[in-house]
């Protein structure tokens, strides 16, 4: 079937962004650790998973931190951000696997790189902090490409540039153009399959 731009069944129910952070997840008696590579109010998607689940619930816990808003920020400030210092909130909640496994040996379960999750019975507050996240990454990226526009050849302007950048997420020393590229095509990915 032909993805067709504005059907809505090809349509995001939320916004996504990436976040590079840790999630816990248990099965059976045992606790596992895996990668975020990117969350969304519905759900979550998953990497390096050490196991892959035998159940469909799966009990999480998600680290979520909190960026601040960067176009608040001076340049003084934004380079005494740590990313590892920044508030986080741990976000408990169940999930079911959205990709089924069923029919696969342990073998080809080793090979799996990524498991989608959708959220189910959230606390009430769950929504709240993934949404503000959400939000704020979305406006920081925005940010980002809007440096990019204004781009002149002065130092400071190139080095909140790449403070902005690496704060999100990328390497600083990427050449403009293609950190440029890598982002825009990360800000369209926010809404699209």
């Amino acid at each position: 079937m032909k993805k067709v731009k504005g059907d809505p069944r090809f349509e995001r129910k939320h916004l996504r962004a990436p976040l590079k952070s840790t999630c816990l997840y248990v099965d059976g008696e045992h606790v596992f650790k895996s990668k975020i590579v990117n969350i969304s109010e519905g759900g979550i998607l998953l990497s390096d998973l050490p196991h892959i689940p035998e159940i469909n619930s799966l009990p999480l816990a998600i680290d979520l931190f909190q960026y601040p808003r960067f176009q608040a920020q001076s340049l003084e400030q934004l380079k005494s951000l740590n990313i590892f210092e920044l508030p986080r909130t741990i976000l408990k909640t169940k999930a079911r696997m959205v990709r089924s496994f069923e029919g696969q040996s342990n073998v080809d379960k080793i090979f799996v790189n990524f498991i989608g999750c959708e959220f189910y019975n959230p606390q009430a507050d769950f929504s709240s902090f993934i949404t503000a996240y959400v939000e704020t990454f979305a406006k920081n990226t925005i940010y980002l490409l809007s440096l990019f526009e204004s781009l002149g050849n002065r130092q400071d302007q190139l080095e909140l540039l790449r403070t902005v950048s690496h704060l999100l997420g990328y390497d600083r020393r990427m050449k403009i153009p293609l950190l440029r590229a890598k982002v825009l095509h990360d800000y369209q990915s926010l809404e699209s399959l």
